[in-house]
């Protein structure tokens, strides 16, 4: 139920039912930041591939996924450079059993990216909290491996 103001503001409507939508819907969002450029500033050239990954991954645990275009944005790297960039934003609405049941797959995906596009930090975002990943796995199999 959520507030409207047209009705008045103590009033609730069900809006799942006022739109004839499902009423079993998801509010928790989870955001993957997809890179274009690695931490010192060179063009990836394989954006496209994260970005699909992400995509193929969160539908597979959510049912679903969206990509925005790319957008602009700097950080700035451990060198006191800024880094201009266009990420892709990729976002999905999750489903608690599977999704939380998955969370190795998606800290595979996550810190993989990261190491594979030499990323200063891989960027997240959950329940409008901004989590960074500046520490990556090392794969099982190669020295110091982990995972």
């Amino acid at each position: 139920m959520i507030g409207n103001g047209q009705r008045g503001a103590d009033e609730e409507i069900d809006l799942a039912a006022e739109l004839g939508a499902q009423d079993n819907y998801s509010t928790q969002c989870f955001t993957i930041y997809i890179p274009n450029k690695d931490k010192n500033g060179k063009e990836l050239g394989n954006q496209r591939k994260w970005v699909l990954e992400a995509l193929a991954l969160l539908t597979e645990l959510n049912g679903g996924a969206t990509a925005m275009p790319p957008t602009e944005g700097v950080w700035g790297n451990e060198r006191g450079e800024q880094v201009w960039e266009n990420p892709v934003v990729v976002y999905s609405f999750i489903r608690g059993d599977l999704f939380f049941a998955s969370l190795p797959r998606v800290r595979e995906f996550l810190h993989r990216m990261g190491r594979e596009t030499n990323q200063g930090e891989v960027a997240i975002e959950y329940q409008k909290q901004f989590f960074l990943i500046r520490e990556f796995d090392t794969p099982a199999g190669e020295p110091g491996g982990t995972t």
